[in-house]
């Protein structure tokens, strides 16, 4: 009789992680994500929730799921909205100083400070990183690199902003040892957009289901807003390749 008591125990024991993990999602990835998410806003005040309408009208707008996009329409009764191109303030800086003394001259006005990146020093080297990512992946590791000592010499009021971008680069680059290393100098690096980047490096966006439902706030839509904005990178770029390794990792 003991040994029975023992393996109805350990057949419990082991059911328990799938059943805190919450149910299976047999949706697509991005209906799955959005149905999570949308169960962590439902005790949101109203208002709030109307405010999170058009977020989650963009991600079901980046699936290419014309079935999903008319699904959310109706449960928000809102319209998806026609969203222009975000302007790329940190290309429009890092462009002419590429064109004209490559990756190392960047690099080099970005630590020094000077005109044009007295400002936006951060959102240069990201938006400089994530297009070299491909064509000059040696260029957009070095951006990286500089985006970490950049971080680490910080002030504490700059450091958060410099580490985000950092880490973000690493996720574009599928660089899952500077992405870490980036984290250390954010200002919460245990949130489910770091989660959701991780996912893209090395996993799946579904594991995070469960965590995605438990959200437990009834006041703020950053966490929620953390979710949608971390998906956008995977709509954007797709999962990383499992035999990438990235230079400068």
């Amino acid at each position: 009789m003991k040994w029975l008591f023992s393996l109805f125990a350990a057949l419990v024991l082991s059911a328990a992680p799938a059943a805190a993990g919450g149910p299976a999602c047999e949706k697509s990835a991005t209906a799955c994500l959005l149905d999570a998410a949308w169960s962590a806003a439902l005790v949101l005040p109203e208002e709030k929730k109307v405010r999170l309408a058009p977020a989650f009208l963009e991600i079901a707008m980046g699936a290419d799921e014309p079935d999903l996009v008319a699904y959310w329409e109706t449960r928000l009764d809102q319209t998806a909205p026609d969203t222009p191109p975000y302007p790329d303030y940190g290309w429009q800086k890092a462009e002419p100083l590429l064109r004209a003394g490559g990756t190392d001259a960047l690099i080099r006005i970005a630590k020094d400070r000077a005109e044009p990146l007295n400002f936006g020093r951060a959102d240069a080297l990201l938006s400089a990183g994530i297009r070299l990512r491909e064509d000059d992946p040696e260029g957009a590791a070095a951006l990286n690199q500089a985006l970490l000592e950049i971080t680490r010499a910080a002030s504490s009021f700059e450091k958060p902003n410099l580490a985000h971008a950092a880490a973000e680069l690493a996720m574009a680059r599928c660089d899952s040892a500077t992405f870490e290393k980036a984290l250390l100098y954010t200002d919460a690096p245990g949130n489910l957009r770091y989660a959701i980047w991780r996912s893209r490096i090395g996993g799946h966006v579904t594991d995070l289901l469960g965590r995605i439902r438990s959200i437990d706030t009834d006041e703020d839509t950053r966490e929620v807003r953390r979710v949608l904005e971390g998906y956008r990178a995977i709509q954007e770029f797709g999962y990383c390749p499992a035999r990438n390794q990235p230079i400068g990792g």
